[in-house]
């Protein structure tokens, strides 16, 4: 084996909102080696595991990675001051909320989820736990975000990207797509972390949907030749812990970085590392959180009326403003503060069609572990 990495095979667990993977936290610093929602293992979100009996009829109960923080007190605060509506917010990594919806199917808990990213909500979606619905705000949404029957629409955006320390490489140097990670003048230039972390597997996703053949219904030989080599290609020494991967970057020791936009972009700061970011042509994965209605809620109307209300490009920007996460609509992100508006409009998402992924999900990630990683 030419190193030891980690491989979480929680299967069941996909692409959980995390970050776990995806809902950037309210300081990105604060978890770095993935966004809320995306990283399965994260616990990072205060988890509130029992729920409450509501009260009134303007109440809604929303499972969500992102409910047990800053961002979930603002929620409900906005939420019973705008619409008159009561959150409570059940809290717990995106893989153990996509498990509990799955076991409440027969007896749904929840009347809407919110903040998972697209192939567990394509899961769940495959089970017939939404409701279709199109959102007041869904005009205008760039495809890439919807789902075709409206089962769930995206919010927020998280751009998995490749970044360097300019210091150590020129831009002629570093590379110029996700499919230049296979040559030779990167080699051992870039770590990649444990595939149990979502942001990995995003990227992973991108590199591998290049190769993907409709008709044959699965990825190409070159494809999975081509990953190989990226992994061959990556530094032989895994990396401890995530500061580390600053420190290389910084030393110039593995200067080349693949990761999540805001971690790199907070850590950069926070260690006065210079960067500069790569933009493929063929763009770049976007990890985007979503929202739907549970099937079998009773209160379809009020729920559809939250959806409405929290997806609008108002309250989009206003919590844009609060905790710098960049919206998916691009009317919410004219409203967005200058800073804002920049990161949602430096990279262009990768056009990946996530519920084939979440189809193949595991089939890839066994063959990676087995085939790949030996």
């Amino acid at each position: 084996m030419k190193r030891t990495i980690i491989f979480l095979s929680c299967l069941v667990f996909l692409m959980v909102s995390i970050t776990a993977c995806s809902g950037t936290a309210a300081n990105p610093k604060d978890n770095t080696s993935d966004p809320t929602g995306i990283k399965e293992e994260s616990t990072g979100t205060q988890q509130d595991t029992e729920i409450k009996p509501s009260s009134g009829n303007r109440s809604l109960v929303v499972y969500s990675p992102q409910g047990g923080d800053d961002r979930g007190a603002w929620l409900v605060e906005r939420a019973k001051k705008d619409i008159d509506v009561d959150i409570q917010f059940l809290t717990a990594t995106g893989g153990e909320l996509s498990a509990r919806i799955l076991a409440e199917k027969e007896n749904p808990q929840a009347d809407i989820v919110l903040g998972l990213v697209p192939t567990v909500m394509y899961q769940l979606k495959a089970e017939n736990i939404f409701i279709p619905y199109t959102p007041q705000w869904a005009d205008g949404l760039p495809d890439v975000y919807k789902d075709k029957d409206g089962a769930f629409y995206s919010f927020w955006q998280t751009p998995i990207v490749m970044a360097y320390n300019p210091e150590f490489l020129t831009d002629e140097q570093a590379p110029q797509s996700w499919l230049d990670l296979a040559k030779p003048e990167v080699r051992g230039l870039y770590n990649i972390d444990s595939t149990g972390s979502q942001t990995v597997r995003s990227y992973i996703i991108g590199i591998l949907w290049n190769f993907y053949d409709p008709e044959a219904g699965d990825v190409s030989q070159e494809g999975w030749d081509y990953l190989s080599a990226v992994f061959e290609n990556s530094r032989e020494e895994p990396i401890a812990n995530d500061s580390d991967k600053w420190a290389l970057m910084s030393n110039g020791d593995a200067p080349l970085v693949l990761s999540w936009y805001g971690g790199i972009k907070a850590n950069t700061a926070e260690y006065n590392i210079p960067v500069e970011y790569v933009k493929p042509t063929e763009g770049t994965p976007v990890v985007a959180e979503a929202i739907g209605i549970i099937n079998g809620t009773d209160k379809e109307e009020l729920a559809q009326e939250f959806v409405d209300w929290f997806g609008s490009a108002q309250v989009m920007a206003d919590y844009a403003a609060e905790f710098g996460q960049a919206p998916a609509h691009p009317d919410a992100i004219a409203l967005c503060p200058e800073e804002v508006q920049n990161d949602a409009t430096m990279f262009v998402a990768q056009e990946i069609d996530w519920e084939i992924v979440s189809t193949k999900l595991d089939d890839w990630l066994e063959k990676i572990e087995l085939e790949i990683m030996q």
